[in-house]
Parts: structure tokens; C-alpha cells; sequence
């Protein structure tokens, strides 16, 4: 009885024995295989995208590309940054992500607010933009065709070419005056006061008067005591 315990104890040691072996080399064998040849990332930042691929499949290594705006006056298709760091040990035909200056130029969106119709479109022309929607709102106590608001805030970075819609003021439509004296006064001053309630005089004439330095005015439309809003067409004809 002794002796067929003895025995039925070597074998199981030695199956044992065996197990051990196997799991050892089956251990090692997979650890080999998923640990491999380690690399040094290589540094591509500053790269044109072009040379960092060359880079890459010099190294062994696969890139995996983020293209966008990333702050920065980066030339188009330029590496910005990479992941993971350049110097980390990475495997052998790893995958490194790198962060791609867009292809498409950025800009900055200039401030219209207050600025005419006129004004921001030349500005907007300047920035590599374009003026989008426009839509009138009145606003009594705003200067006509003065902008009120943008749809692209002043100071963003956006890419060219992209269109700003604006908000217009229209003025106050129901806001109206009654026509005062002009006669004898100064043009210069006259034609600051109307602009400062949203009125234009949209015609000036000059005519020789002997005797009155120029810019004096000598006629009126419409005469003193008239009603005018901002719709009205005002004339006045002054000194030369």
C-alpha cells in the first residue's frame, strides 16, 4: 500500500514538474513577443508633414495624423506637437499621433463693432474675410449704418475666407426733428450737428458770395421749421 502511494506521488510530481515547464516557456515566449525592440520616439515637431513620414518609416514607426488650428502661426501642414514625447521608448512599429498644422491659413477677426457698412467690408477684405449676412434693426440712439454686433467675435482665430454676418443699425425710425434756421452759420459745424442725430445732408453747392469767407450758408432745404427724419433729402448751398 505504501509503495503504490509513493509511486502515485512521483508522478504526480512530475506532472507537475512538466506543467511548470510549460507554463515557463509559454510565459516567456509571449513576453518576448509583446515586449519586442524598443525605440526612442523621434522628435518630428517642427516638421513639414512630409519629412516627419520619412522620419518615421525610418524609425519603423506608424504616424496617426490630427489635422486643425492649433493657436499658433504654424505653417500649413507643420507638426505642432506629438504623442507620446519625442525620446519616449516605444516599440518597434508603434503608433505615434502628431498634431498637424491645418492647410487651410488662419486669421484673426478684426473688430467692426461702430464701424459703417463701407468700413467693415474694407476691413473685413484686409483680414481675408467676407462680409455674410447683414440685417437692419432699428436703433434710435445708434448712428445709421453703424454696426451693432458681429458674428465672429472680435479677436477670434477663424480660417480665411470665412464670412462675418452683421447686425446694421437702421437708425430711429419714429425719431424726427423740426428743420432749425441754418442761414449764416458755419457748414462745418452745421453738417457735425446733423450727423450727431443720425441726419445727412446729401447735397452741398457752392456758390460765389462777395463779401463772406467760404462755407457760410447762404440757402436751406427743407426751410426752417420743417419736420425731418433721417429719410428726409437735406440741401443747403454755402459761400465759395
Amino acid at each position: 500500500m505504501n509503495k503504490k502511494v509513493e509511486l502515485a506521488g512521483k508522478a504526480a510530481g512530475i506532472a507537475l514538474g512538466y506543467s511548470l515547464v510549460f507554463f515557463l516557456a509559454v510565459f516567456f515566449t509571449v513576453s518576448l513577443l509583446v515586449k519586442g525592440d524598443e525605440i526612442s520616439a523621434p522628435d518630428l515637431t517642427g516638421m513639414p508633414l512630409q519629412k516627419a513620414y520619412a522620419v518615421a518609416a525610418k524609425k519603423g514607426i506608424f504616424l496617426k495624423k490630427v489635422t486643425g488650428d492649433f493657436g499658433g502661426t504654424y505653417a500649413p501642414n507643420t507638426v505642432v506637437s506629438q504623442f507620446p514625447a519625442p525620446e519616449t521608448r516605444v516599440k518597434e512599429k508603434a503608433v505615434v499621433k502628431i498634431f498637424v498644422a491645418s492647410e487651410v491659413g488662419q486669421t484673426i477677426v478684426p473688430r467692426l463693432v461702430t464701424l459703417s457698412q463701407k468700413e467693415s467690408e474694407t476691413l473685413l477684405k484686409k483680414s481675408r474675410l467676407k462680409k455674410g449676412h447683414a440685417a437692419f434693426i432699428t436703433a434710435t440712439d445708434i448712428m445709421p449704418d453703424s454696426v451693432i454686433s458681429q458674428s465672429l467675435p472680435a479677436g477670434s482665430r477663424v480660417a480665411e475666407g470665412s464670412a462675418v454676418d452683421l447686425l446694421i443699425s437702421k437708425g430711429g425710425e419714429g425719431s424726427s426733428f423740426i428743420m432749425p434756421d441754418l442761414i449764416g452759420k458755419e457748414a462745418v459745424k452745421v453738417l457735425v450737428f446733423f450727423e450727431g442725430r443720425g441726419l445727412k445732408i446729401s447735397k452741398i453747392e457752392e456758390v460765389p458770395y462777395f463779401g463772406l469767407k467760404p462755407g457760410i450758408i447762404l440757402k436751406q432745404f427743407p426751410s426752417p421749421g420743417f419736420e425731418i427724419s433721417a429719410r428726409n433729402l437735406i440741401g443747403i448751398q454755402v459761400s465759395k
